[in-house]
């Protein structure tokens, strides 16, 4: 984990206060078996090893219905070894801040793409296995450190320009059913590879 302060921290997260918009506090236990908490404001990223548990909970959310099941990359996700987590401000109060997973490690230069908190269809879920639906419907964005932007699945064509605003090359590039919400992911990574 990496504090605000620049220092680095290793343990383990033992546990953490989720609100309906992140984790509030996290708490870890250090390597010399000392427990420490820690608030938002503290902590500038975290990654945390992806258990089993974690990484089934990955392939539900990768493939939230049994049609996206079928068409999944489940050989990204198995051998996925981290989950990232970075801190940044919620859209709705102004000055809170919140512990959020990253959705774009890798490419996340011009954008920081998080996983928007209980944003998530409802479905037909049999034995907590999503059956139908389920997928997102919400996520943060953050350009430039700024604070969280909230997009939802039926706005992102309005919000597309917004977005890219800053990338000429994104808005020539992509234009009406161009953009569509399956497509974010495309359209993060195109940024990050053109505007830089």
């Amino acid at each position: 984990m990496a504090l605000q302060c620049g220092e680095e921290i290793t343990g383990k997260f033992t546990g953490g206060v989720y609100v309906n918009n992140g984790l509030a506090k996290i708490k870890v236990k250090l390597e010399n078996g000392e427990s420490a908490k820690f608030v938002p404001e503290q902590v500038a990223s975290l990654k945390d090893k992806a258990s089993g548990l974690m990484k089934l909970s990955m392939i539900s959310d990768a493939g939230s219905s049994i049609k996206e099941f079928a068409n999944a990359d489940l050989n990204g996700i198995v051998e996925r070894e981290w989950v990232l987590f970075e801190t940044a401000t919620t859209p709705r109060q102004k000055e809170t801040k919140r512990i959020l997973q990253l959705l774009n490690p890798g490419f996340d230069s011009k954008i920081k793409v998080f996983a928007g908190p209980n944003a998530k269809t409802g479905g037909l879920s049999l034995g907590g296995i999503q059956v139908t639906g389920g997928e997102d419907r919400v996520c943060l964005f953050v350009k430039g450190g700024e604070e969280a932007f909230k997009v939802k699945k039926g706005y992102y064509r309005e919000n597309f320009r917004e977005l890219y605003s800053d990338c000429p090359q994104m808005l020539d590039q992509f234009q009406g059913e161009k953009i569509r919400w399956d497509d974010v992911a495309l359209h993060i990574y195109a940024c990050n590879e053109l505007c830089k």
